[in-house]
């Protein structure tokens, strides 16, 4: 899961007084969360939105505060509603942004993917959602029970890093990692996560040593399907020696576009049955491949290729994690 929900929303009021619609079981727990923001991205197809948890939650009398402390990659669990079904769906949402500077502020950036079961991801787009937001409404997010009771933690699907899942690496490590972030479309969602909450830390930067480095190349067809173009301009202005952003436009570009055009992984045709993948546009951008972490989120073809590629090449990065969908 590599797409998410994002935007920049209010806080939600401090109290939400709603016990009779807690959903609780043996092992699961969900809180409504205030739909606050929608941005289309590409009508029908892309959208992003902002769901805002309150600051506690009261339960058969007893309030407890909610703690929003998800790590960067991470995806949370929300019920949105089933455009076929009209039915609830729970579905893990890629979170875009960091706790760290925005606490219980969930955004994402959702997609239709077009597959026969995927309801919600239509729901997603539809005026339905419209609605909801302009009066308010909610989607439930999962919570869990701190071990002392006290507090409704925030659910998040991973608990450690693994090849994949593209949860950031403990602090005290990134800091001295060198990264290679390659998105395509909504993948980007992790990514910007990871990014935000680099930034709030600086990089890691300190007197004795220069922090993360980072370069994120991200493919999408049309100069609109950019998503936070602007922002990530920004932060490789500001952070020069730590950030490097490199977007490839696959279809249409303007014609004094200075960055990428077609595809950052090209298929070189089947030979012997196997496909030949030429990952020279990618070099281009990370001629010392070997030298990065490399991390990847977009779908299952993409993934394998890149893969494929780097074996024929004899390419053997630092490590390699993917998500996809």
């Amino acid at each position: 899961m590599c797409y998410g929900i994002q935007g920049a929303g209010r806080g939600a009021p401090e109290l939400v007084k709603e016990a009779h619609s807690v959903k609780m079981s043996a092992r699961e727990l969900f809180v409504p969360a205030v739909v606050t923001t929608l941005r289309t991205i590409d009508p029908g197809e892309i959208r992003a939105v902002t769901l805002v948890l309150p600051d506690e939650y009261e339960m058969a009398g007893t309030r407890y505060p909610i703690r929003d402390e998800m790590r960067p990659g991470n995806a949370f669990l929300a019920r949105p509603i089933g455009a076929r079904t009209g039915k609830f769906r729970r579905r893990m949402y890629t979170r875009s942004n960091s706790a760290v500077t925005s606490e219980r502020i969930l955004e994402t950036i959702i997609n239709h993917t077009h597959e026969e079961r995927a309801d919600s991801s239509i729901w997603w787009q539809t005026e339905e959602v419209e609605a909801l937001q302009r009066k308010g409404g909610t989607i439930e997010v999962r919570m869990g029970l701190s071990q002392d009771g006290t507090q409704l933690i925030l659910y998040e699907n991973s608990a450690r890093c693994e090849d994949t899942n593209l949860r950031l690496e403990p602090d005290g490590e990134w800091q001295r990692m060198r990264f290679l972030g390659i998105a395509f479309s909504t993948g980007i969602t992790p990514f910007l996560a990871h990014l935000r909450y680099m930034k709030a830390l600086e990089f890691g930067r300190t007197r004795e040593h220069p922090g993360s480095y980072y370069t994120l190349v991200v493919s999408v067809r049309k100069p609109r399907h950019l998503m936070e173009h602007d922002e990530l301009l920004e932060l490789a202005r500001k952070f020069p020696e730590n950030f490097r952003y490199y977007p490839v436009l696959t279809r249409e570009w303007p014609a004094d576009w200075p960055y990428g055009k077609g595809r950052i992984i090209r298929s070189r045709g089947t030979t012997n049955g196997e496909e030949g993948v030429d990952l020279g546009p990618l070099l281009g951008v990370a001629p010392d491949l070997q030298n990065y972490h490399v991390r990847m989120c977009g779908n299952k073809t993409a993934r394998n290729q890149l893969q494929r590629g780097l074996q024929q090449g004899g390419y053997r990065p630092l490590s390699f994690r993917s998500e996809i969908w």
